[in-house]
């Protein structure tokens, strides 16, 4: 990046618009001694301060000298407030504060002191500074202005502008080049200098006083955007509310000691270079910046206003996802678009909560696939995109959603087969969250599953001869999408005649198969209809929400609603069991058969399997615990097995006291598990911070209702950034909504990358 300075040239245009101060200041002495000599000074007004959370502006004025100093008052007044408590103990002298200071013992409130006479305290061991306040709490000034404050203040030393750079509006998405498009925020670090180059370097690198910015063509004779007040961002001569600190300074960049200004932004407020309406063509940023004592810096960037980039890759497709030996993995199909740049994957463990796991620097163009070796005992979810090289990188929609779940806990494990690709039926989004539909039943009812499309099955990349049982995802996919194709029927046929299990749901299966039904269905297809679905279509009727189980089947004593939520299902086939040993098992509430079971000998086969079809879309049945309880009808059919049942899992008893237990694993990569419990319901925060005390994470900040509880961290910021590796702490505090009584605790936790 180049920079052009220009000095001279800016003096003359920053007097121009100096404006006069808008209130009166006296001018006094020193805090120390000598008062009426100069001094350096290692923090200045408004400038970002991270040692509290969350970060704050600057409120005074920090003067170095050696621990034990003593401190004098800078006008005659009256004590108004004390602490000698801590490191920010202080004296209060009407409006002004003079802090990390033990007071004077003779001190108290009410008591007269002379300027330069009273010692008001001495500097605290280990401080080395007097923190210097001018105003009253939340109506702060800057004790460093020309011709009031702290006098004489001699400061030759000229602030400078370490670094110019581009973000798309208000991200952390940097423009890899200067060549920029769209909202652009305006990204500057400035290091204002009270001290010689051979000062310490807390007094060379400070917060500056006034910033602001100028958009010129490209040879600089033309302004082009000049923002109010002369492009003037920001001029602290008194404090703004601490609410605005991430506003004026960009975070991602700012510490205590790195100052990095937004400079399109209003105090207040979000804003912006509005590139999109200029020439596609050069331009030149002038960035200004002056201290307390008219000493400037000036930077000069040329930058490109490029054409936006505003179409996202395509969206990616998931191919697999398996339990490994020590712990899972996952594929999916190559992107071929010419600017493709990587993917994102996020995860999930309740389809609402979503981080990202690793980003495009990671999973990069050519990578397909990953391993995550961790055996996590429970089941996880996980989403796709894909991101390109854009100067702004686009992200695309996302993947369908796809689980795995692992551990030797399990009852059985279980192949879950996304054949649901239709977005002009019901469902009309380009992807859909149905494998934690499944995924989550299957495992509330104790049994592990892996998921993957019907594609990955035509294609034999994976065999379904490997499962004990299989379940099938086919919504309202019609004939337009095909329910089963050729190739999925002969490995069906292939599977169940070797004893295989088959759980299929959907809302169009017998009428796409049957030639009496959409019109097209082949003799092969109704074969397939007939003699491994054991099941014949009858008719379409429109859907009237209800089924119940009939007695003696599966499903006996089974009542739910179906087909309005999470989409809305106009007709339903009502099908009849086809040939001996094949069972009606569900029924609508006309008694017309909505589902049948078989256990038998299918085709050439000699090993008996099993089927269960529904023709109601199992997604769409009314609410979880009817879903919970249909698939462990299923599971216990197939499996010959009882899982824990939906009563004894809500009969689990109440904790008798609160408590957060050692989260697990620790230490841990990617994911650890924080459990704790309540007993009784309560408001609940739960945050993650690093041993500097800076809050990483929150992860839980509600209600909830007593029991056990458990929540994960995935070792990401909260603006899904992975921090690095070491020691953080887990703070939990709850406080009962009834009773009142709180609990607060803090444990230890060690991240690996």
């Amino acid at each position: 990046m180049r920079y052009l300075k220009s000095d001279q040239f800016f003096k003359i245009i920053f007097i121009l618009i100096m404006p006069v101060c808008s209130f009166g200041q006296t001018q006094y002495p020193w805090p120390v001694t000598p008062f009426n000599q100069s001094h350096e000074i290692t923090g200045t007004f408004c400038e970002y301060r991270s040692t509290t959370v969350p970060a704050h502006f600057h409120n005074g004025t920090d003067i170095p000298m050696l621990d034990g100093s003593p401190v004098y008052s800078v006008l005659d007044g009256t004590v108004t407030s004390l602490s000698s408590v801590g490191s920010n103990a202080y004296v209060r002298v009407n409006d002004k504060a003079y802090v990390h200071i033990m007071p004077n013992p003779s001190l108290s409130v009410g008591s007269p002191v002379i300027a330069s006479q009273t010692i008001l305290g001495n500097i605290l061991s280990g401080l080395g500074h007097v923190h210097f306040t001018n105003g009253f709490v939340g109506s702060e000034m800057n004790a460093m202005l020309m011709n009031s404050g702290l006098t004489p203040l001699d400061d030759p030393w000229p602030p400078i502008i370490r670094y110019v750079r581009f973000y798309q509006n208000n991200t952390t998405n940097l423009f890899p080049t200067n060549e920029i498009s769209g909202l652009v925020d305006i990204v500057v670090r400035v290091d204002e200098q009270n001290g010689p180059p051979t000062s310490p370097t807390s007094r060379l690198n400070n917060g500056t006083y006034k910033i602001g910015y100028k958009i010129y063509n490209a040879d600089t004779s033309i302004i082009i955007h000049e923002p109010p007040n002369g492009g003037l961002r920001f001029k602290f001569d008194t404090k703004p509310s601490n609410s605005y600190v991430d506003i004026v300074f960009f975070q991602a960049l700012s510490s205590t000691s790195s100052h990095v200004y937004q400079v399109t932004n209003d105090v207040s407020h979000d804003n912006y270079w509005d590139t999109r309406f200029l020439p596609l063509d050069d331009y030149v940023v002038m960035i200004f910046t002056e201290d307390t004592r008219l000493n400037t810096d000036t930077a000069y960037v040329p930058v490109t206003v490029v054409e936006s980039d505003t179409t996202p890759p395509a969206q990616p497709v998931f191919s697999y996802m398996q339990e490994t030996f020590d712990g899972m993995k996952m594929g999916w199909l190559p992107n071929s678009d010419q600017d493709m740049l990587g993917y994102r994957m996020y995860f999930s463990f309740d389809n609402q909560d979503w981080n990202l796991f690793r980003d495009e620097n990671v999973y990069t163009k050519n990578v397909t696939d990953t391993t995550i070796n961790q055996i996590l005992n429970r089941d996880v979810y996980f989403r796709l995109t894909a991101v390109d090289n854009a100067p702004v990188p686009n992200e695309s929609k996302q993947s369908d959603t796809y689980g795995v779940s692992n551990g030797s806990s399990f009852l059985g494990k279980v192949l879950l087969v996304d054949g649901f690709d239709r977005t002009d039926g019901g469902w009309t989004l380009p992807y859909h969250h149905f494998g934690f539909t499944y995924g989550s039943a299957i495992v509330e009812n104790d049994f592990s599953f892996d998921t993957v499309p019907n594609e990955s099955v035509e294609d034999s990349l994976v065999d379904l001869k490997d499962f004990e049982a299989v379940i099938w995802i086919l919504g309202d996919e019609s004939t337009s999408d095909e329910t089963f194709s050729t190739r999925e029927q002969d490995l069906i046929k292939g599977y169940l005649e070797n004893g295989g299990q088959l759980f299929v749901s959907g809302s169009e299966i017998a009428w796409d198969l049957d030639p009496d039904g959409a019109g097209n269905a082949t003799s092969e297809d109704e074969h397939f209809l007939h003699e491994y679905l054991r099941a014949d279509f009858v008719s379409r009727v429109a859907s009237n929400f209800i089924v119940q189980g009939f007695e003696s089947s599966i499903f006996d004593g089974i009542s739910f609603g179906y087909g309005q939520q999470p989409y809305a299902i106009d007709s339903v086939d009502i099908i009849t069991p086809f040939g001996s040993n094949s069972l009606a098992s569900l029924k609508y509430d006309d008694l017309k058969v909505a589902g049948i079971q078989y256990e038998g000998i299918f085709g050439n086969g000699s090993i008996p399997g099993k089927v269960v079809y529904c023709a109601v879309p199992f997604e769409t049945y009314s609410d979880q615990q009817n879903r919970n309880e249909v698939m462990n009808r299923v599971l216990n059919y197939f499996f010959e097995v009882t899982s824990i049942d939906s009563e004894s899992k809500q009969s689990k008893p109440i904790p008798a006291a609160f408590e957060l237990f050692q989260s697990y694993p620790n230490p841990f990569n990617p994911v650890t598990t924080i459990p704790y419990q309540l007993p009784e319901e309560s408001e609940v925060t739960l945050e993650v911070y690093n041993t500097l005390g800076q809050k990483i994470r929150t992860l839980v900040n509600k209600s909830l209702p007593a029991g056990l509880h458990q929540v994960y961290w995935d070792g990401n910021n909260e603006k899904n950034e992975s921090v690095g590796s070491g020691l953080y702490l887990i703070k939990f505090i709850a406080i009962a909504e009834n009773s009142r009584s709180s609990y607060q605790k803090t444990q230890k936790i060690l991240f690996l990358k």
